[in-house]
């Protein structure tokens, strides 16, 4: 009896629900475009998080399992297609000139997009004077404990620190870790070197090994698809997650409800506002069309938190939907993983310094704003896309620019909450900024692009 009074019905009960609409789903999806399966997941999630929302999501307990292992998948499949891909596209471009323009006009497209991103927060900041009446909120600044404060000054980043991280250390261990800059660095490497050995002693010496490449990326895209298979049930899981913690965490939330809106306000603005206009002019694409065909990776952003986590499923589509050719979409979505992440690097920090300087009253002079403005983008030059890396890059400005760490642990609460729609920017970010370089370097499909999705079963909504 005792056993059974110790079961959480009410989580099984919920299981019970998400598998029902998991059948649901599945039948949707031969009916209706796969765009529309995946909003209609978050829909069905957002419904079971908001009606069993409860304390310490403990009725969620299955659902987070489950998200859990979706995100595990996906990321084991982050290093192995990112390191094929690299490599396989720079083979087939077999021109090192092309490589060259393909890396700088990434690196300036992303670093372009996180400036752009910082002038707006600012202006946005400034205008609606953000923080200003809130100093209740840093009332207790004085009691962070200092053991905390200690754990989180180790999470500073200098700019000695960034730059060393960029380049790889350990093959394996890089791997391992999902260091993306260190795997693209590694895979660039191989494809230089097969292309001087290719050009100097002839295509045969080296067949053998662009054959294995071709095989390997084969298998791990066939792995990758079943994984995208699953993508909706994921995002039903992830959204209920969310939707409960964001009720359960009241009192945090209302005490910097402004802020959190701010930080949403500020993101969508560059998300879907200025990377429409980059796309309108730079990439001669429709934004809608746009959009629409890269949704299911905006929404596994949005749901994991993760822009590495969503890598797979991006690459996919800017090749399959986008007509992003492969070297392109395998080499500049992966660097926008570290390099720019406007939403995390740029608006997040600057937004949380603000709030905390108009909260306190403090005054600063134009020079300290530029200050800070720089300090950015210094750190958008290299950043890690995994949750959590938002909390890293507030403690390394505040610590840059003499604000307290205690006040970024005091607004940690909504460091979830608004990570959400950060990673969506960041990752929206990435996939504009690899449209725009495949159409500065002739690596556009328009036909792809412009072919109508139309209402397809589910198989074919995924590889379409």
């Amino acid at each position: 009896m005792d056993a059974l009074l110790s079961v959480n019905w009410i989580a099984l009960l919920v299981l019970v629900i998400a598998l029902l609409l998991f059948k649901a789903l599945n039948w949707i999806a031969y009916k209706v475009n796969w765009t529309f399966v995946i909003l209609i997941s978050m829909v069905m999630g957002a419904v079971v998080g908001i009606v069993f929302a409860s304390e310490g999501n403990s009725y969620m307990t299955w659902l987070a399992l489950i998200g859990d292992v979706y995100v595990n998948l996906i990321t084991a499949l982050v290093a192995p297609v990112i390191l094929v891909s690299v490599i396989s596209g720079l083979i087939q471009l077999n021109d090192k000139e092309k490589m060259k323009r393909i890396g700088t006009k990434s690196v300036f497209w992303l670093m372009l997009s996180s400036a752009i991103a910082i002038v707006i927060t600012v202006i946005f900041g400034g205008l609606t004077q953000i923080g200003r009446g809130a100093g209740a909120v840093f009332s207790d600044i004085s009691s962070v404990a200092g053991s905390t404060l200690e754990a989180y000054q180790e999470m500073e980043t200098s700019f000695d620190q960034i730059l060393l991280k960029l380049f790889p250390t350990n093959i394996v261990g890089d791997l391992a870790a999902d260091n993306i800059v260190a795997i693209i660095i590694i895979a660039v490497a191989v494809a230089v070197a097969y292309v001087s050995v290719s050009s100097e002693e002839g295509e045969d010496k080296v067949k053998t090994f662009k054959d294995l490449i071709e095989g390997m990326k084969k298998i791990i895209f066939y792995i990758l698809s079943y994984v995208i298979d699953l993508t909706p049930y994921a995002v039903l899981c992830l959204t209920a997650i969310s939707a409960s913690q964001l009720l359960s965490d009241k009192e945090a939330l209302v005490q910097v409800i402004l802020l959190v809106a701010m930080i949403y306000v500020v993101c969508l603005v560059q998300t879907y506002g200025v990377n429409a206009i980059i796309l309108k002019f730079a990439a001669k694409l429709s934004p809608v069309k746009f959009f629409k065909k890269t949704f299911d990776a905006q929404a596994t952003a949005f749901t994991t938190q993760s822009s590495v986590g969503s890598l797979p499923i991006t690459i996919d589509r800017l090749i399959r939907k986008v007509g992003v050719d492969e070297e392109v979409a395998n080499f500049t979505a992966p660097l926008g993983t570290t390099i720019g992440m406007a939403g995390c690097t740029c608006i997040w920090p600057i937004l949380l310094a603000m709030f905390y300087l108009n909260a306190t009253g403090q005054h600063w002079e134009v020079s300290q704003y530029l200050i800070m403005c720089f300090m950015c983008l210094v750190l958008s030059m290299g950043s890690a896309g995994m949750p959590g890396i938002g909390v890293v890059t507030a403690v390394s400005l505040f610590s840059a620019v003499n604000l307290p760490i205690a006040a970024v642990v005091l607004l940690i609460p909504i460091n979830s909450i608004s990570d959400m729609v950060r990673t969506l920017t960041n990752v929206v970010g990435a996939n504009v900024t690899a449209a725009v370089v495949a159409r500065k370097t002739d690596l556009l499909d328009d036909s792809v692009f412009n072919a109508e999705e139309g209402r397809t079963n589910k198989k074919e909504g995924q590889a379409s």
